[in-house]
């Protein structure tokens, strides 16, 4: 009597357990911008796909930041993203699947890194990383999230008369040089997980020509190479007002910054420093498009061996004690 007990109850607790929603960490498209800029309070950054965010506030003690987001020029949901270097602001869209499931995707990143000061103003420089909007179109990439080599001594020929070169080694990090036609356009050394990125700003929107981030390092006797992944080229090309392709002659890597003409506007007002107390400082905002949720990320990898073993320990208390 006392097992059939056990295993009634034993049922139920499982049932039960597993039934109970588990939050799923939200999944990440192709990277196609990076950059790290530096903003103070009223400043507006513009990335891709129509997104920007202004920097509304920020408290350089607790290293919080207040953005509000903009989609094509308008507000997100009328609410504020609060967030720090720790558990940075996303942004995060809802996106309802053909099986009438949900699926959560970031769109875009911004992470706090630095607070310096300057002629009595406060500068915040943020790291900014922008993944593809699933409900965007991708057709004007000329080749999207795949891999490369990069050989020490060799051109990688990219489209449209780019191509890249690693022109540096060293244990552990290597310098990429971007060029286009002959000429060099941007050189970076970068270490493994870094991003290399090269934009132009065109209007109030940017738009990355070429990113890539470095996965690893190969060291043969006699050479050395970079492998490249999530690499991603779109053309350096643009629509004028009659539709016909133009060149884009923009200087590339511009701050992607600028201030509104009259910021009480926008900010209302705000001064250089918010008072945030401690539960405001583990709060991360995630808003996602039309569907807005508060979000807490769950790896569930490591959750779900910890909710089996919970199972089986209260089994086991239950089987004791019949």
């Amino acid at each position: 009597m006392g097992y059939i007990r056990f295993v009634f109850i034993y049922t139920i607790i499982l049932m039960g357990l597993l039934s109970s929603p588990v939050c799923s960490s939200p999944e990440e498209k192709t990277i196609i911008y990076y950059s790290k800029n530096t903003l103070t309070v009223g400043d507006v950054a513009y990335i891709e796909q129509g997104y920007s965010f202004q920097l509304i506030d920020f408290n350089k003690k607790s290293g919080d930041i207040l953005l509000k987001v903009y989609y094509k020029g308008e507000e997100i949901d009328g609410e504020d993203f609060l967030g720090n270097k720790n558990k940075p602001v996303e942004y995060i869209k809802t996106i309802e699947q053909k099986d009438d499931e949900e699926t959560d995707y970031v769109i875009f990143r911004i992470r706090p890194i630095d607070f310096n000061e300057k002629d009595k103003v406060t500068y915040v420089e943020v790291e900014i990383e922008q993944f593809l909007d699933p409900l965007q179109d991708d057709k004007d990439f000329l080749m999207l999230d795949t891999s490369k080599a990069v050989k020490r001594g060799e051109t990688l020929f990219l489209e449209e008369n780019y191509t890249l070169e690693a022109i540096g080694f060293e244990d552990d990090s290597v310098i990429l040089e971007l060029s286009k036609d002959g000429k060099p356009l941007k050189e970076e050394e970068l270490e493994i997980g870094d991003i290399f990125s090269y934009y132009k700003e065109m209007g109030n929107n940017s738009r990355t020509i070429f990113i890539a981030r470095v996965s690893k390092f190969f060291e043969s006797s006699d050479s050395s190479t970079v492998i490249l992944k999530d690499v991603t080229q779109r053309s350096d090309l643009e629509e004028n007002k009659e539709g016909n392709l133009i060149q884009n002659l923009t200087d590339e890597n511009q701050q992607l910054m600028a201030i509104p003409d009259n910021i009480n506007n926008i900010t209302g007002d705000t001064s250089n420093q918010i008072a945030t107390d401690n539960s405001q400082n583990s709060t991360l905002l995630n808003i996602g498009g039309e569907n807005k949720s508060n979000y807490k990320n769950v790896d569930t990898d490591s959750f779900m061996p910890i909710l089996f073993l919970v199972i089986i320990t209260m089994g086991i208390a239950i089987l004791k004690f019949s």
